[in-house]
């Protein structure tokens, strides 16, 4: 048997992973036409054209380009309705970007636990936090991951709440044939430089009903009117509303991104599918459970160690000296609970002061303890479509060699 690198044997992974620019001819020629057009503006030009192309690709009705995925939520919870004193309910396990948004609306985030099998937020826990004040529940496809959207779905035709996608890890995922993000109300997607597709930051909204993506168009640009029907000095302001306004340099990398998309979704599932084939059977390493119906559009793999000796940060480590950059937490937040934005609800940065919307709502820390239970033992192993057959051939026996020498 090999001797662990930590221990001062060979790595595993002797090589760098390939990684090469993501960037290429396909956006420079995107931006080239930006530049020589002189409309660097949007939400006009190839910010338009982007939408356009979003629409036939994904057959849904209206796509609203924004700035991030933390606008795209805001901005569909914003068109689906959601006010202050308003309850949505999510998952603690998410990018803080998704609580940010109900914040933002001073509406109040509720927390469902997940499933510890899917890894995703459960339909039954979301179901039981639901109250009269209960406006949107937002599944979050965490880790390109479906949620079980027929359950959802279910949950949102016998209650009347809006149903919103937070697909910011998600892109070209689909759940029974449907892409994820046009089988809910809304939808909100990220493109920062982690995503399946970047435009180094950005994102954009999904809807297929006409009003909420009528004032999700309005609320991502001040609510002004661009189509010429007004003149200048006559913009209504029919409400308030934010500057999540696009460039057009965003939207022409957003173009040839989206070209690209359905090889970097394939290449990431045979990617994933050789960790499903030749990992699965390793003692006390479970993968996720795939909802029935669910197409995953992979992110990191999120793995989870349910052994005790070793524990979870001791076999990271040893993967880690292999060379493999395996990751122990599901997002940047372990718990969204256990933050001093939720535990002390610190709105403002210089002042303890609760605002009157969240003055009354108390949390429970341990509420969801599926969240900090696969928190303490998720091991993300790398997925890119940028890796070759040899670094996941590495990766797969770094994994292999770890395992034998603590498990035989």
């Amino acid at each position: 048997m090999s001797k662990l690198a930590i221990h001062g044997g060979p790595r595993a992974k002797p090589t760098p992973y390939h990684r090469p620019n993501r960037y290429g001819k396909e956006e420079l020629s995107q931006l080239k036409a930006v530049i020589e057009s002189g409309n660097l503006m949007g939400p006009g030009g190839k910010v338009a054209e982007f939408e356009g192309l979003m629409k036939k690709v994904f057959g849904v009705k209206h796509v609203v380009m924004v700035t991030s995925g933390t606008a795209a939520l805001h901005t569909a919870l914003a068109a689906l309705g959601v006010s202050e004193g308003d309850e949505v309910i999510t998952t603690p396990m998410t990018d803080i970007g998704t609580v940010a948004a109900i914040l933002a609306l001073h509406a109040i985030p509720i927390f469902a636990d997940i499933d510890l099998e899917t890894r995703l937020i459960s339909p039954q826990g979301a179901r039981e936090r639901i109250t009269g004040r209960t406006k949107a529940l937002i599944t979050v496809h965490m880790a390109g991951m479906p949620c079980d959207m027929g359950a959802f779905l279910k949950i949102s035709e016998e209650t009347g709440v809006r149903l919103l996608e937070d697909c910011a890890q998600a892109h070209g995922g689909k759940y029974r044939g449907r892409f994820l993000g046009t089988i809910g109300h809304a939808a909100g997607f990220s493109m920062n430089e982690s995503k399946q597709m970047s435009t180094g930051d950005g994102g954009f909204v999904f809807t297929n009903d006409d009003e909420t993506g009528r004032i999700a168009g309005l609320f991502r640009d001040k609510t002004y009117l661009r189509d010429g029907s007004i003149g200048r000095g006559s913009q209504p302001i029919p409400f308030f509303a934010v500057n999540y306004r696009p460039t057009c340099l965003q939207a022409a990398v957003a173009i040839a991104q989206l070209g690209k998309l359905d090889g970097v979704v394939a290449r990431r599932d045979e990617i994933v599918k050789r960790y499903y084939r030749e990992l699965s059977g390793l003692r006390h390493l479970t993968l996720p459970k795939i909802v029935e119906g669910g197409q995953p559009s992979w992110w990191p793999l999120a793995a989870a160690y349910t052994g005790e000796t070793p524990t979870r940060d001791e076999l990271a480590a040893a993967l880690q000296a292999e060379g493999v950059p395996v990751n122990t937490g599901m997002s940047a937040v372990s718990n969204t609970l256990r933050t001093e934005l939720i535990s002390r609800k610190k709105y403002y940065p210089l002042t303890d002061a609760v605002p009157g919307f969240w003055r009354d709502t108390v949390y429970d820390p341990d509420s969801c303890p599926n969240v900090d239970r696969l928190q303490q033992t998720v091991m993300r192993l790398p997925v890119d479509q940028r890796y070759t057959d040899e670094d996941i051939d590495q990766t797969i026996s770094a994994v292999q060699k770890v395992w034998a020498h603590y498990f035989g």
